[in-house]
């Protein structure tokens, strides 16, 4: 009976995390209001655009629920989701910590060797405070910048060895892209 119990809270536990990362984009999605005809969706519920202005605004939720590990963002690791901007659009990033864990966001270059710590942005203004000491559990910041003209880059947590074990998306400015879209796979 013990042994019976054991194998079903195992697989319940497989279970809960893909269960409660669709809820989290399923709720986040359905508590956004209607969005007028000046701004577009990318579907995901993350990313809003507001075209008039080419502002591209991006919901960053660091250690999000139902994630493979805490060391996520938007439950995605190791460059498993790329958000994907509109070239010369303001960008502003909602960072929220939702972990126990601190955590900081940091626009890096899309180039291996990857740090062990953040340091110095790769497009200016693009990081948290407290980059390497990291926000607490739900701790709020709001990066706000200028995309470039073109470019890939990663989204990556500058808090020491945290971005070594995965808290890390990609980021790419791209030439052709009309509107903003987050992207599941790399």
């Amino acid at each position: 009976m013990s042994s019976m119990r054991h194998v079903v809270g195992l697989a319940l536990l497989v279970m809960l995390p893909a269960w409660r990362h669709e809820g989290a984009v399923r709720s986040q999605a359905e508590a956004r209001p209607a969005a007028p005809s000046a701004q577009a969706d990318s579907g995901s519920g993350w990313v809003s655009y507001e075209a008039r202005t080419n502002t591209v605004t991006f919901q960053l939720e660091a250690g999000a629920p139902g994630g493979n590990s805490p060391f996520n963002f938007d439950g995605y690791t190791s460059g498993a989701a790329t958000l994907i901007v509109p070239p010369k659009s303001t960008v502003v990033v909602n960072f929220v910590n939702d972990d126990g864990t601190p955590h900081s966001a940091e626009i890096i270059p899309d180039a291996d060797p990857m740090p062990n710590v953040g340091g110095d942005p790769a497009i200016p203004g693009a990081y948290t405070t407290d980059l390497t000491q990291g926000l607490p559990q739900s701790g709020k910041d709001v990066m706000r910048f200028t995309a470039p003209s073109s470019g890939s880059f990663r989204i990556f947590c500058g808090v020491p060895g945290h971005g070594l074990s995965g808290m890390w998306i990609r980021f790419r400015v791209d030439p052709a892209a009309k509107t903003p879209a987050l992207v599941a796979g790399r």
